[in-house]
């Protein structure tokens, strides 16, 4: 799960650049497309983390060696990253940004804006912090059989929260927005749906199984043809997802979870199947996974890097249809081998969130 995440965040960043494009054309569309429809991606690793860290940490344990846990794994990467990606601008292609004044750094420290990734780190320290309390929430509601119940509410709670963001950007300043969405109550709803399959794992299995695996992957498939149909439609109505109306922004997150929740259930699906087996695919897919965290953090470097390189060599740009392949490629081969090359250099685990073993992302 962990490695189809990681190959959903380079999608993402790379098809991002559909704003470099000077006309709304089919290639414009299509880059819109699957940069909506791969944003599951963030959803998938939060959910893997709220069940990993609900099984790890099911009996009792220590708050103090749990923090002290986490902040070995995230901080060190997210210190050196923040350093990293404010000295080194990674926005289309690769240069150097100059030296940052002490208010920028403070800013990228808080808001995880040294460049576009980095607000996941933002949220997910954030989470790290709460979770004995989200942990003792849920078996408060799960005692008393209401789990689902705590779920439902989560859900709502979520929505109306991502609404209520873009509300507050539009009237009181895009600054609302960008605090709002990256403040846990953004994203609980799927590392609260991790805990509750941590919890009842034998329960959650049954029932899934006990769906037609096609209805789930129409589910999920229905969805992302919804979600980017509209984002594709406001982008032919208005000219860029930037001339986009509070209306679209607040449909979308209505509508998201009931996209990011089936793809969960269809790459659960996908995992079970590969579970045990020896063929390539299922190799590359855990060797992927296995490296996802580092794989996360290096990823726009390579991008910039090799849109650069590409450039150079072809003078094709992100105007340009053989770019996005290109570039996706040479992202997902390139931050594969530098994560696997620099595991293997002493104390460089560090900062990649791998301290003793390697790691996925949040695990």
């Amino acid at each position: 799960m962990r490695g189809v995440a990681a190959l959903a965040v380079i999608a993402v960043h790379v098809s991002m650049n559909y704003t470099r494009i000077p006309a709304v054309n089919l290639l414009a569309l299509l880059d819109v497309f699957i940069y909506i429809s791969a944003h599951f991606a963030v959803p998938v690793f939060i959910f893997v983390s709220g069940w990993v860290l609900a099984a790890r940490y099911a009996g009792d344990y220590s708050p103090g060696e749990f923090y002290r846990r986490r902040a070995k794994t995230i901080l060190p990467p997210y210190l050196f990253f923040t350093a990293l990606y404010l000295l080194v601008a990674v926005e289309g292609t690769i240069g150097f940004s100059g030296v940052p004044s002490l208010e920028r750094v403070v800013e990228a420290l808080l808001l995880g804006n040294a460049a576009y990734h980095l607000w996941f780190f933002v949220l997910i320290i954030q989470l790290y912090l709460l979770f004995p309390l989200i942990i003792r929430g849920y078996d408060f509601f799960d005692r008393a059989g209401a789990s689902l119940f705590l779920l439902l509410s989560l859900f709502i709670i979520q929505i109306l929260w991502n609404a209520g963001a873009h509300i507050a950007g539009a009237y009181l300043g895009l600054e609302w927005y960008t605090v709002l969405i990256r403040l846990f109550p953004s994203h609980l709803l799927y590392f609260a749906l991790g805990v509750h399959v941590a919890r009842h794992t034998d329960d959650c299995r049954s029932a899934l199984r006990s769906v037609p695996p096609g209805l789930v992957l129409v589910a999920a498939g229905a969805g992302a043809l919804l979600l980017g149909g509209i984002w594709i439609a406001s982008v032919i109505r208005y000219g860029s997802l930037a001339g986009t109306t509070l209306a679209v922004l607040c449909i979308y997150r209505i509508l998201e979870p009931l996209y990011y929740v089936p793809v969960i259930a269809v790459l659960i699906l996908a995992a079970w199947r590969l579970e045990g087996t020896d063929g390539l695919s299922a190799a590359a897919a855990r060797s992927f996974g296995e490296h996802s965290y580092g794989i996360y953090l290096v990823h726009p470097l390579v991008i910039a890097a090799a849109a650069s390189l590409w450039a150079s060599l072809t003078g094709l740009a992100w105007a340009d249809w053989p770019t996005y392949p290109a570039v996706f490629i040479a992202a997902v081969l390139a931050s594969y081998a530098a994560v696997r090359v620099l595991a293997g250099v002493p104390y460089a685990g560090w900062l990649l969130g791998e301290p003793r073993v390697r790691r996925g992302p949040l695990q």
